[in-house]
This record gives structure tokens, sequence and C-alpha cells, in this order.
């Protein structure tokens, strides 16, 4: 059994401890605060078919970090179909990468997005792509009345949602 006969050099060791643990708090403030919150290069673009709407995102190159933003799709006139990607992006919200968005005539769609930026080489972004008119699905049979009219173009409006 051991006896603390010498309290003063006890509480010396628990000093010591406590400053080590207040040190190590400190010094990792900076890095917490770089890590913070990914920001979106937002705009408005105007895409026709098979063309891309791409926003480049600045985050951090050595861990992932928070997104937040908000996108606008407004379709023109003609059915469209716009695929959303992603890289290094995370989704907690819709749209999925690789989501297929559907989209009637005059009809719009917005989206508040919020997920991770994984840590990458200054390369992450989110786009859109228009990809056409969906294909209606017709079967052996049926009366089917040929491709839907598409979409000609879109506009997708992107704005950074981070706080700060």
């Amino acid at each position: 059994m051991m006896h603390f006969a010498n309290r003063k050099g006890w509480h010396s060791m628990s000093r010591l401890g406590a400053t080590i643990g207040l040190v190590a708090v400190l010094a990792a403030i900076p890095a917490m605060a770089e890590t913070g919150i990914a920001r979106l290069q937002g705009g408005t673009q105007v895409i026709g078919l098979n063309e891309t709407a791409s926003f480049p995102i600045t985050s951090s190159t050595e861990r992932s970090t928070e997104f937040q933003a908000s996108c606008d799709i407004v379709n023109g006139g003609g059915t469209a179909s716009v695929v959303f990607d992603g890289d290094h992006y995370v989704p907690l919200s819709q749209p999925g990468v690789g989501a297929v968005i559907t989209l009637d005539p005059g009809e719009s769609k917005h989206y508040d997005m919020t997920g991770t930026i994984s840590a990458n080489r200054g390369d992450a972004f989110i786009a859109f792509y228009l990809s056409g008119a969906p294909q209606a699905m017709c079967f052996p049979g049926m009366q089917c009345s040929g491709p839907e009219k598409g979409a000609t173009s879109v506009t997708v409006t992107c704005t950074d949602g981070a706080a700060g």
C-alpha cells in the first residue's frame, strides 16, 4: 500500500497535469477553427442539353468539413431531367449524388443542402447536368406517344449557406 506522505509534491503533479491539459486544448483551438466550414463558390449558370453547371467548393485538405448551400433549378420550358453530381460531397440532405431531378415545363425546385466535404486536393464541387427529357415507359401492346418534348435549357443558382 502506497502512502502520500508528501502532499505538496502531489499537488504540484496535479497542477502540472492541469497545465499540460490546458496547453493542449489551447493549441487545438486554431486547428479546430481551420477545419471550419466548406465554402461554395456560388453563382447562376444557364445550361443547355448535355451541359453541366459546376460549383467549386473550398475546404480543408486535411480533414472533413461541414457544408451548407442552397440551390434553385428553374426550367424554362419542356420536361427536364437534371442529374446531381458532387465530388468529395457526402450529402446529409436531398438531393443525393446521382439523383435524377425531374422538372415539368416552367417548374422550379429549391434545395437546402447540408453535408460534409471530405478532405481533398482542392477539387471538391457540386454539379447539375441537363441530360434531356425523362423517357416514357412503354410496354409491348401499349399505345406510346413517343418521347416528351425536352427542355433546351435550365437555370441553376447556388449560394453558399455557411454562417459567418
